[in-house]
């Protein structure tokens, strides 16, 4: 590579159906280096599917990048699964994987939910997080909800009214319960058009300052009815009970990171979540190296987002 873009596409060298419980399968795959420096990705939404173009951001000489579909999520069966679908499960996921695989100590890359995960599995496992490379910063999810819900209304007024155009005018007075309600309605007539219009905000919030029309952020069928509605209401789900973590905990947990090497990146116009979690995140964890990128947005594939994160596992080619 003469500059720090993307490598060129890359096919995993192993894909897998792993069971991690009597419910749950995962789809599980790995590309790259099978004897390369180990990283593990925590893909965003929950529930959201994600664009076999991220494989692209690691040399696939130098790095083993593992990469699930978590829980209910996308090629995950059952697709859409709330039972035993919690954070605490994700985490004992990660670590099952990790064992699977014989790694002793890998790299954690997440971005959106994903940076949350990952901070959660690292307060966790200190000893099993070489480093940490996170985009995106989700923090807290009360402050996320507050700010999709209500507060974001004040920068993109006409993406808040395509959150609430399917809540009748009567529900609007608690608003995050109708959400809640109609988007983990079993009745699709109630939940797909709120859930159509949550997305619809996201996508306005978090979109790209810099798209490239070659790069996607799923597979060809992220956009598929079915795929939505998963991961709307696996979203939902979560964000609802707190992330399924005691309030505050990332913050207060903050400390155990201090022996890991991190990076934070972040979009200066990012309005999907929002830069000051970033910033809490980096007084909290002064270790980590912390980016906030000019003209850029939420997506990872965003061009200044995916120049700083390649640059980022350029960096940390170092670690062994």
């Amino acid at each position: 590579m003469t500059t720090l873009d993307l490598y060129p596409p890359i096919e995993p060298f192993d894909v897998r159906r792993v069971a991690v419980d009597d419910l749950h399968t995962l789809h599980v795959e790995q590309s790259g280096n099978p004897d390369g420096v180990p990283v593990v990705f925590l893909h965003g939404g929950p529930g959201s599917p994600w664009s076999p173009n991220v494989r692209r951001f690691f040399d696939p000489c130098h790095y083993r990048l593992i990469a699930f579909d978590q829980r209910g999520s996308w090629r995950s069966s059952p697709l859409g699964e709330l039972r035993d679908n919690t954070t605490p499960h994700l985490i004992a996921d990660i670590e099952y994987l990790r064992a699977l695989f014989g790694v002793e100590r890998w790299i954690v890359f997440g971005g959106s939910w994903g940076s949350a995960l990952g901070l959660a599995y690292a307060q966790a496992h200190p000893d099993r997080t070489m480093a940490l490379v996170l985009r995106g910063i989700l923090l807290d999810p009360a402050d996320y909800l507050r700010w999709g819900f209500h507060e974001s209304r004040s920068v993109h007024p006409q993406a808040w009214e395509m959150l609430v155009a399917a809540i009748p005018e009567n529900e609007r007075d608690d608003l995050d319960a109708a959400l809640k309600r109609r988007m983990l309605d079993p009745d699709p007539a109630i939940h797909r058009p709120v859930i159509r219009g949550w997305m619809d905000q996201s996508g306005i919030l978090g979109r790209s300052r810099h798209p490239d029309p070659a790069l996607t952020e799923g597979d060809g069928d992220e956009e598929a009815p079915e795929l939505e509605v998963a991961g709307g209401q696996i979203s939902m789900h979560y964000l609802a009970n707190h992330m399924f973590l005691a309030p505050g905990s990332l913050r207060q947990n903050a400390h155990r990171l201090a022996e890991i090497p991190g990076v934070i990146i972040h979009g200066q116009e990012d309005y999907n979540c929002p830069l000051s979690h970033a910033w809490d995140l980096h007084r909290l964890w002064p270790r980590a190296r912390y980016q906030p990128i000019p003209d850029a947005g939420h997506a990872s594939l965003d061009r200044n987002i995916r120049l700083a994160l390649v640059e980022a596992m350029e960096a940390f080619k170092t670690l062994s």
